[in-house]
C-alpha cells in the first residue's frame, strides 16, 4: 500500500459552526463562522499536493491525523515548565471538526471525494508549535 506523509504547518482550523446571512435579494446563505478555515485548507492542500503529484486516486483510503497545538504561555511557568493546573490536553477545537476541516482540504488532491475515506484514526495534543502531522494510505490499483 503506497503511503502519503507531510506536515501542515500552524494552528488547524475548525470546520462545522456556520451562521445564517439573508441577502438583499431576499435569499439565505449560510457562511463558515472561522475566517482561519479557508486559508488553512488552502495550506492543507498544498502541503498534500507536495507530497502527492498524481491524480486523485479513486480507491479506499485511510487517514490519520494527529492535531498538535501549541500549549499557551499561561501554562508554563516563568522558567518555563508546565504548570501543574495546567490541562494535559486541549479542549478546543472539536476533533470532529479537525478533522472534517482536514478531510475537505485533501479532496481533489489525494482523493476525488472525502467518502472515500474508510478509516480515520485522529487525536490531538499540546506540543512546542502547532502543526498537523498526516499520513494517508490507499490500495494501488
Amino acid at each position: 500500500m503506497p503511503v502519503i506523509e507531510f506536515v501542515v504547518p500552524g494552528l488547524a482550523a475548525p470546520q462545522g459552526s456556520k451562521r445564517m446571512v439573508r441577502l438583499r435579494n431576499g435569499r439565505t446563505v449560510l457562511i463558515e463562522q472561522s475566517k482561519r478555515l479557508k486559508p488553512w485548507r488552502a495550506v492543507v492542500a498544498y502541503e498534500a499536493g507536495r507530497a502527492f503529484t498524481g491524480a486523485p486516486v479513486e480507491c479506499d483510503v485511510t487517514v490519520s491525523a494527529e492535531f498538535v497545538i501549541e500549549r499557551p504561555k499561561s501554562h508554563k511557568t516563568a522558567a518555563g515548565a508546565v504548570k501543574a493546573s495546567a490541562p494535559g490536553s486541549p479542549g478546543k477545537p472539536d476533533l470532529d471538526k479537525l478533522c472534517r476541516a482536514l478531510l475537505d482540504g485533501l479532496t481533489g488532491v489525494i482523493y476525488r471525494d472525502d467518502s472515500q475515506v474508510i478509516y480515520l484514526n485522529a487525536m490531538k495534543r499540546f506540543g512546542d508549535r502547532s502543526e498537523t502531522v498526516v499520513t494517508i494510505s490507499y490500495a494501488a490499483r
